[in-house]
């Protein structure tokens, strides 16, 4: 029988979990992996994970040094990697396995953003992005799905934005991958439904203030409210610590925002409308190779 949690029956809820509880969640032994998790959303989600349990083992993949210390006696573990280099990932990969064990979770966290037009934007950029934001989340999953899947226990978290939905100028690519998650997300609950008890959760996020977000923005605070990272990582630890895979819109009122793109054509323009007036400011932070696009 399902054991329910707090927030109840819904079919959307047993959509998702493939009507299958999993009572071999054990947060003394389950090893998390989070990319980006230098600081930002995959910061506190780490400080998080650890303030409920120091004894679950937490694995940072990152190109920037951690910014925070790691609560003491807890078991946090951080590799350095160009997520955009797929060589590196799959030594890094290796590398956890052999040092750390099977990873039972995984999330999907970095990105960068380069914040430049279509037209203006360098090959570099647009390069760094996709395998950033995109490639990277596909190849992890490749990496570390199939242990989860023989074992029928994990849980891949992929956070995508509403930019997938209502992509703004000057972050097209960005956005473009974000709608990529979305689609790996969905494909992953068909191809895994084999496999009841791994579970998929897909978080579609607003604006964040986040070191790549400046938290700055032209738009209303009742359609688009600033979230922050503390909020964002409460509700993803939740998630995880409940067993059970969802799909959550922060805020909520994103959810009906898609719903107009599949309604008549002249209403779905007139709500990207504005849109094309926003302002993002994106903090281009991240410093790449001319030559090989690689981070420097």
């Amino acid at each position: 029988m399902l054991s329910l949690p707090r927030e109840g029956f819904t079919i959307d809820f047993v959509a998702n979990n493939n009507w299958t509880t999993d009572p071999g969640w054990d947060w003394n032994n389950e090893i998390v992996v989070i990319t980006g998790g230098s600081s930002g959303i995959g910061a506190h989600l780490a400080q998080n994970l650890h303030s409920r349990n120091p004894n679950t083992k937490v694995i940072i993949i990152d190109y920037v040094p951690l910014t925070w210390e790691p609560l003491e006696g807890a078991y946090t573990k951080y590799y350095q990697c160009d997520l955009s280099n797929s060589s590196q990932i799959r030594l890094i990969c290796e590398q956890i396995r052999a040092e750390v064990g099977h990873p039972t979770v995984l999330v999907n966290n970095a990105g960068i953003c380069r914040g430049a037009t279509v037209c203006d934007g360098s090959y570099a950029d647009v390069e760094a992005t996709m395998r950033t934001n995109l490639i990277a989340p596909f190849l992890l999953v490749k990496e570390f799905g199939p242990e989860m899947v023989r074992r029928n226990h994990g849980h891949i978290i992929n956070i995508s934005s509403m930019s997938a939905f209502l992509p703004p100028a000057k972050v097209a690519d960005y956005a473009a991958t974000k709608a990529g998650l979305i689609a790996l997300h969905e494909a992953l609950q068909l191809e895994l439904k084999e496999s009841p008890r791994v579970r998929l959760s897909l978080l579609v996020l607003s604006f964040t203030r986040t070191p790549l977000f400046k938290g700055e923005t032209n738009q209303s605070n009742f359609l688009f409210p600033l979230l922050h990272v503390e909020s964002v990582s409460e509700t993803i630890a939740k998630t995880l610590w409940t067993g059970y895979g969802k799909t959550i819109y922060m805020p909520g009122i994103m959810r009906y925002i898609t719903i107009l793109k599949g309604g008549p054509e002249w209403l779905w323009l007139l709500a990207r409308k504005g849109t094309g007036s926003t302002r993002v400011d994106f903090r281009g932070r991240q410093k790449l190779d001319p030559k090989t696009g690689s981070l420097l």
